[in-house]
């Protein structure tokens, strides 16, 4: 995070008060945003919609 950058600062402030931090490494695959980041990897972002992020988020599976 660049402290001199107030967009870096508004980011982990916003985070901090989510109760969440700002990471730099790609997320966990199991977790609900590597699913989705490895769904649009393989069908692309716009076979992406809003049941996917419902079935991510409570573990279902993500069939395009």
């Amino acid at each position: 995070m660049d402290r001199d950058d107030p967009q870096d600062v508004g980011a982990a402030f916003g985070a901090m008060i989510l109760g969440g931090t700002i990471g730099e490494e790609p997320p966990p695959p199991d977790s609900p945003l590597g699913r989705v980041r490895a769904f649009t990897a393989e069908y692309g972002e716009d076979a992406l919609g809003p049941e996917h992020i419902g079935a991510a988020r409570e573990g279902r599976p993500l069939v395009p």
